[in-house]
């Protein structure tokens, strides 16, 4: 539990230092994405396609109403910090809180407000709070497929959604 800690420090500092500075928003793709150097690849969901992808794609489907009109291809910029957010939260500090406690409900809500906090440092808002709840549905994603697409694929069209 040291090493999510420490990780998970390391993050709100460089959250909070990207107030002072836009440069250290770097660092938090950095942090976010440093799972994928040390952590099981399967633990993370990395070769569960199919499932994935495709529950990923279905509980979407409520999102495609209202951004089909407004969706360009340049919004496709916003993939590669949503897979890294996703990997951190879901595939690595979901998993790890889920082998430690046996409690997945009250890990998937504990992870959820950890995702919130960086969130609302770096946009104190309230539709930055309100990030906790599509939150939780990410992480019930992860925990049924077992898969990190699911969660990115909805997490992606959560945050279009959003931004339209």
């Amino acid at each position: 539990m040291k090493l999510e800690i420490a990780l998970y420090t390391i993050l709100i500092s460089f959250a909070v230092l990207t107030k002072f500075n836009t440069y250290f928003f770097y660092g938090i793709y950095l942090v976010l994405l440093l799972p994928l150097s040390f952590f099981d690849l399967k633990k993370l969901g990395i070769f569960e396609f199919k499932k994935g992808i495709l529950w990923g794609f279905l509980s979407s489907i409520i999102y495609f109403p209202f951004i089909i009109q407004n969706f360009s291809f340049g919004l496709l910029n916003q993939v590669p910090y949503v897979f890294s957010e996703e990997v951190f939260f879901r595939g690595f500090l979901l998993t790890k809180f889920n082998e430690r406690f046996n409690n997945i409900h009250l890990n998937n809500i504990l992870v959820s407000a950890l995702f919130t906090v960086p969130h609302v440092i770096i946009n104190p808002s309230l539709v930055s709070i309100l990030v906790f709840f599509p939150s939780v549905i990410f992480g019930y994603l992860f925990i049924y497929t077992k898969s990190i697409y699911a969660p990115v694929i909805f997490h992606y069209f959560s945050n279009l959604f959003f931004q339209i």
